[in-house]
């Protein structure tokens, strides 16, 4: 269904080789992805030049969500911002990730000439009794650097439980790391600037060690670690803040959902199946409802993600 002449933009999902990656996005998701490959990431909702998402279906099927932003900025508010602020993916740590810190939009700027990372996930799946990465422990520079040259990351970093369905606020500037046999979703601003700090002594294709970016944590951690948030949780929101907007949907049957002075929207389907308006739609679907597309009917038994900026 066609509401104003707007019609939902499905795009379709670019899949990132990662070293701790698997296959385990088809099981969970349906997707295909590449044979014998080990698939890290899968960027639903991207205009990001390292993974773009294209158009599958309408009028404006095969252009890239960058010419789609470009081309028709009418379908995204007239936006101020140059390039699409942010990005999607299902990310599935079949092994740990790297212990990294992303830079705010004032050091990315000027280093990088990109957006900051402020990110945030949503547990899809992990091992009973998970943990995951989140600050440290450090008190001064002294004792980082210390800890940081001895590899003492026990001592340095803080592991703080992680169970199925539960929400982790990532901040610019804050160490994280997943760790092994973990699915999340992740919206993040569009950027892809990561910096390790240690990576478990793990090697390329190549033989090589895996790059470090020791300078560049030193340049941006902050010390002591910070431990407030600043999500800004309410309601069906799990983030409400300059960054970004996420809402969490358990749709049961048939319901109305309106979302008044939105520029535009972004949805994702992590679980279930139904429609709206009309429209089929099942777990792992991606797509944007453009201006002017407020309100709409969700049918089924369905959890959704709807973020926004």
């Amino acid at each position: 269904m066609i509401i104003d002449s707007l019609e939902i933009i499905f795009l379709k999902p670019v899949f990132i080789p990662k070293l701790w990656g698997s296959q385990k996005l088809a099981d969970q998701f349906g997707y295909d992805l590449p044979k014998n490959t080990s698939i890290g990431e899968a960027w639903l909702i991207s205009a990001h030049a390292h993974g773009m998402s294209y158009v599958l279906n309408g009028r404006y099927q095969g252009l890239s969500l960058k010419q789609l932003y470009e081309t028709y900025p009418q379908l995204f508010g007239y936006p101020v911002e140059k390039e699409y602020p942010l990005l999607t993916k299902i990310l599935d740590a079949n092994d740990n990730l790297s212990v990294q810190i992303h830079p705010n939009d004032q050091y990315a700027q000027e280093h990088h000439q990109t957006l900051g990372k402020t990110e945030c996930w949503y547990v899809i799946d992990c091992l009973p009794k998970a943990q995951v990465i989140l600050g440290h422990n450090a008190q001064t520079m002294v004792e980082f650097q210390a800890l940081l040259a001895k590899h003492n990351f026990n001592k340095l970093l803080k592991y703080v439980p992680l169970q199925k369905d539960q929400f982790v606020y990532v901040p610019a500037l804050k160490i994280h790391g997943l760790l092994a046999h973990t699915m999340v979703f992740e919206l993040q601003q569009s950027s892809d600037i990561t910096y390790r700090l240690y990576d478990y002594n793990r090697t390329d294709d190549a033989g090589n060690p895996r790059t470090l970016h020791l300078q560049e944590t030193l340049d941006i951690v902050q010390i002591p670690d910070q431990n407030y948030s600043n999500a800004n949780s309410h309601d069906d929101y799990l983030v409400d803040n300059e960054f970004f907007k996420l809402i969490k949907i358990v749709n049961q049957g048939s319901k109305n959902y309106y979302y008044d002075n939105v520029r535009w929207l972004q949805m994702v389907v992590l679980a279930g199946s139904g429609t709206i308006d009309g429209v089929k739609i099942k777990k792992g679907d991606a797509f944007i409802l453009p201006n002017g597309y407020h309100k709409f009917l969700l049918t089924g038994a369905m959890i959704i993600m709807i973020s926004y900026c």
